[in-house]
């Protein structure tokens, strides 16, 4: 699979209390209480560049554009790039970097998390995305 485009959000889990995860479309995500943060979340892309770079793109009304330019916002067609990190690939599989740094018993680990592909898209931070045409 080439993962190089842009990606949205076709489910993300949604913590419940008995601590599973269930998934939801961002439509089902509308009918729930408190689902603000995970409906904003559902608003984002993913996009993976050539160069190695994956953002993290929220859409930006147009009526918001000079605000958050003058806030020093990037925006690139119409989104805001709210993270930005690596990707990388190796023997087949994809990685991204957390940006998490940490050790076991004193040895470092990588910061490296694999990227599950699925058949229906990309498992990623909670949740599944669909390449966008």
């Amino acid at each position: 699979m080439n993962i190089i485009g842009k990606w949205k959000v076709k489910k993300i889990g949604v913590l419940q209390p008995d601590f599973s995860l269930k998934m939801f479309t961002p439509q089902e995500l509308e009918t729930l209480e408190d689902a603000e943060e995970y409906i904003k979340m559902a608003s984002s892309v993913i996009e993976f560049l050539p160069d190695g770079t994956m953002n993290t793109l929220l859409p930006v009304p147009e009526e918001l554009v000079n605000q958050c330019l003058e806030e020093g916002m990037e925006i690139v067609d119409g989104f805001a790039i709210m993270d930005s990190t690596t990707w990388k690939e190796e023997n087949g599989e994809y990685f991204y970097d957390t940006k998490i740094e940490g050790e076991i018993f004193g040895e470092k680990v990588s910061s490296f998390e694999k990227l599950k592909i699925e058949d229906d898209g990309i498992l990623y931070s909670q949740m599944l995305l669909e390449k966008l045409e």
